[in-house]
């Protein structure tokens, strides 16, 4: 109400002011002596350079004459312009001239003209298209307008527009921006924004991504799901699992730093605000061999490059979070970026975080006889009560500096922290879980761009801690306490050249250095006197570092339009091994029609860091992972061989892309994948993975339908374990999701249906009550459930102004709307039943996610 009156009153001094009248008679009069009449005759206040009204002179004579018509009237006559800055301040402007600009535009390397060129003024509505000699022409353009000049592909470059006009057109030559994403060959790959590159990565382009079945707002891990030979096992963010590889062998970069977190609330959100990424590209398999030190894929997340032309900012809630950001010009060479996020269900819960809750920490238990079948729910084991403190916070900041139109100078931070206690309170016990993870980064990075040759000079720090405690009570005394503190220091720094011999032929050649630092304590304390002394405490400390240097060179070769032939080598040395491993790759995508495409892809791969997981030994709820390095206890080198093979076919938005691949990874440990619930003792083993994925899309004028097929076959061999093969715990041998998105105008609706196999787990044989000895059967030899939902989302877009300066977002996600719940995975736990006082075998599994609703509401200015 208060705006409405100050708007209305502004409106009315206004409209007052345009009314008044004033009698002049001016012969001959200095513009500076009118200049001072009006505004002793007015409430007017005018700014001005002596230089712009020197020697201008008014004649003017009239009665009762509207001070519009005057100020018009003495424009005409000096020459110059009035432009309002406030409702009583004027500022008096030369007037600029008026012209006509032409030019030429060429390819700078071949001199070929280029045609279809963008030509655009700046701040104005004016915009021309080059022809097929690459010329262009624009009428009534001021002298001082700014010209841009771009291309696909091609570096942007501006000019003054007096330099371009029409008496002499100028030839402007377009270099080749290596800095550019890879040619798009598919637009709108999946939905809108989600492309497909010539070089088989996938980009996700943020602003422009289309509404996803079960998402309120755009988040990039989310969108990767909807990939096919993508998935997550638990349905987190964090657990992303490309191509049957576990979600520690991605590298995960945001403006370069290594995230060794991604996920809030144990990976159920983002730990990434996704309103200030701009663009994401995704490597299953052929990536450049500058992207090292994981055995997996590739997520590369980026921020803008750009300053801004204005002050942009928006601001955010939904069922979770609060969230703003800022994107401001501090001059036209700086830039800044600014955003920050912080969860509010710490103060007020809601039917969201109920259900995220009830996820994530309350788990279903059942009685296991001593023959190892289930009689029934264990009702005494169900979790009555409890107390939940959780709240995550993350910020970004960014300063973008353009020194010159060849240089990018950008520093970018980021802080992600989590912090949960939660006390559960059975019938006789209570179980405490408190939890702290923190990711902090820091980057810079230097491009130059030349004719032909470009560099980059890039450093990172990364620090990531986690800190976790876990206890069981029994009536006020604690019976067992596990803690678990984990930190990881990672830095380096890179440089590398890339030279355009031409379109076809371009090459790369690198270095790149970084340190690991990683310290673990794994402990445990019990006091129950029924457990053997030497199972009553254990304690595990390592602290270790390693370096690596890196030399990596790539030949790219464009025989034709739209092809692509990449050939790399990476050599790094290791120096927890004191040894060099060489790492080959090979990415093929050619043409053979113009509706079909062949690839293929060939690469060896090195992991040095990786994440342990431990079970039965600690008996841990919720953080049961830790970073470590290869080499400490023996823990060998993580290396993979992934060979790939396919074909794209796209007629007329009807897209079919198949893609065969298998991979062999060595160095995996049992630690790493799970095993310890069937032997305490360590060993090291291999898997080998085949796999098939499939997209089929067909786009109609307002609809996009679309289906995605992951087979995968996932055998793991650990002599140790077991002598023969078996399943591994990733082995989801189907997945299939079936998608329809509509787009009305402002509206726009998903819906989404997901199904695959259930997860592989070790079943109970038996249990000995007086031991406490588990009989584990054949390892993975048994299926949970197979696992289906039903999503759907709907979004409206709607402006707040008039000229759509301010505009808003409400959208509502609906995620399993059918509230089918079944196990994801499972484990063990002994305990001491109170009516018998015997020992007895509790099956714990964790459920997937019911039903979730979600709403947001965006504003952005």
């Amino acid at each position: 109400m208060r705006l409405n009156l100050v708007i209305f009153f502004l409106l009315l001094t206004l409209s007052g002011f345009s009314q008044n009248v004033l009698d002049v008679n001016y012969s001959n009069t200095p513009l500076k002596v009118v200049v001072s009449d009006i505004e002793s005759k007015t409430q007017l206040l005018f700014s001005y350079k002596e230089t712009v009204i020197i020697n201008k002179k008014v004649t003017l004579k009239a009665n009762q004459m509207a001070l519009e018509d005057l100020l018009k009237r003495i424009e005409k006559q000096c020459k110059v312009r009035f432009q309002y800055v406030s409702d009583k301040q004027i500022i008096i402007k030369p007037l600029d001239t008026q012209i006509t600009i032409c030019g030429y535009i060429f390819d700078a390397s071949t001199n070929t003209p280029l045609s279809y060129a963008d030509i655009i003024i700046l701040d104005k509505p004016k915009i021309a298209v080059s022809d097929n000699d690459g010329y262009f022409e624009i009428n009534d353009v001021l002298t001082t307008d700014i010209v841009r000049i771009q291309y696909l592909g091609y570096r942007t470059q501006e000019y003054q527009a007096k330099t371009l006009i029409n008496t002499s057109c100028k030839n402007v030559f377009l270099s080749e921006d290596s800095e550019l994403l890879n040619d798009v060959i598919i637009n709108a790959y999946i939905t809108s924004g989600l492309d497909k590159s010539n070089d088989g990565s996938t980009t996700i382009t943020n602003s422009e991504i289309g509404v996803l079945p079960g998402q309120s707002e755009q988040d990039v891990f989310q969108s990767l799901a909807t990939i096919p030979g993508i998935t997550s096992l638990n349905e987190s963010v964090s657990d992303i699992q490309i191509r049957g590889g576990n979600k520690d062998q991605n590298l995960i970069l945001f403006d370069d730093i290594k995230l060794y977190n991604t996920g809030h609330f144990f990976g159920m959100l983002s730990a990434i605000n996704p309103h200030i990424i701009e663009s994401t590209k995704v490597y299953k398999g052929g990536a450049s061999p500058e992207y090292g030190d994981r055995i997996s894929g590739i997520i590369d997340l980026s921020t803008t490059r750009a300053i801004p032309d204005s002050t942009q900012f928006g601001f955010g809630i939904n069922g979770t979070h609060l969230d703003g950001f800022i994107k401001a010009p501090l001059s036209d060479k700086v830039g800044v970026l600014f955003s920050l996020r912080r969860s509010y269900v710490d103060v007020v819960t809601t039917p969201t975080f109920n259900a995220f809750s009830e996820k994530v920490f309350e788990n279903t238990s059942l009685f296991i006889d001593e023959d190892g079948s289930i009689e029934d729910e264990n009702d005494e084991g169900s979790e009555t009560d409890s107390d939940n403190t959780f709240y995550f916070f993350d910020t970004n900041m960014k300063l973008t500096f353009r020194p010159s139109s060849k240089d990018y100078i950008g520093i970018s931070g980021l802080l992600t922290t989590n912090n949960v206690d939660f006390l559960s309170t059975f019938e006789e016990d209570n179980i405490l879980d408190q939890l702290d993870i923190e990711n902090r980064g820091i980057s810079a990075v230097w491009v130059h761009n030349h004719e032909k040759l470009s560099y980059a000079t890039k450093a990172y720090f990364s620090s990531f801690e986690s800190a976790y405690n876990n206890s069981f009570s029994n009536e006020g005394i604690t019976e067992e306490q596990n803690n678990r503190l984990n930190k990881v220091e990672d830095f380096g720094f890179s440089f590398n050249l890339s030279y355009s011999f031409s379109k076809k032929h371009k090459a790369k050649i690198g270095y790149q250095f970084s340190n690991n630092d990683v310290f673990f304590n794994l402990s445990r304390q019990i006091t129950d006197d029924d457990i053997e002394d030497d199972e009553r405490n254990f304690n595990s400390t390592a602290q270790n570092s390693n370096t690596t240097h890196t030399v990596f060179g790539e030949y790219v070769f464009k025989p034709k339009e739209n092809s692509f032939m990449s050939f790399g080598l990476r050599t790094s040395r290791y120096s927890v091994f004191n040894d060099f491993y060489i790492a080959p790759r090979l990415n093929i995508e050619y043409p053979i029609f113009n509706f079909l495409r062949l690839k293929a892809t060939a690469e060896r791969r090195y992991q040095v860091i990786s994440e342990l997981v431990q079970f039965e030994d600690t008996q841990v709820r919720l953080e049961n992972q830790v970073w470590t390095l290869s080499g400490i206890d023996d823990i060998p080198l993580l290396s993979s061989t992934q060979f790939s093979g396919g074909v794209i076919l796209n007629i007329d938005d009807f897209i079919v892309d198949i893609d065969a691949y298998t991979k062999q990874i060595k160095g995996l440990t049992s630690f790493t994948n799970g095993f310890t619930n069937a032997t305490q003792d360590f060993s090291e083993g291999e898997s080998d993975i085949f796999g098939i994925d499939v997209l089929v899309k067909k786009s109609f004028d307002r609809l996009n339908l679309w289906a995605g097929y992951t087979f995968n076959d996932i055998n793991y061999t650990f002599n140790e374990i077991q002598s023969t093969s078996f399943r591994g715990n990733n082995d989801i041998t189907n997945n299939f999701r079936l998608s329809a998105s509509y787009d009305l105008k402002k509206w726009q609706f998903s819906l989404g249906w997901n199904y695959r196999t259930g997860s592989p787990f070790t079943p109970v044989e038996s249990f000995d009550t007086d031991n406490d000895d588990i009989n584990f059967g054949p390892i993975n030899s048994q299926r949970l459930p197979d696992y289906h939902r039903l999503d759907a989302s709907l979004v409206h877009k709607f402006e707040l102004s008039k000229n759509d300066k301010v505009t808003g977002i409400f959208s509502i996600s609906l995620q399993n709307i059918y509230a089918r719940q079944v196990p994801l995975s499972v484990f063990y736990r002994a305990d001491t039943n109170p009516s018998t006082a015997t020992e007895e075998l509790n099956r714990i599994e964790q459920l997937s996610l019911g039903f979730t609703p979600n709403a947001t509401l965006r504003v952005n200015f």
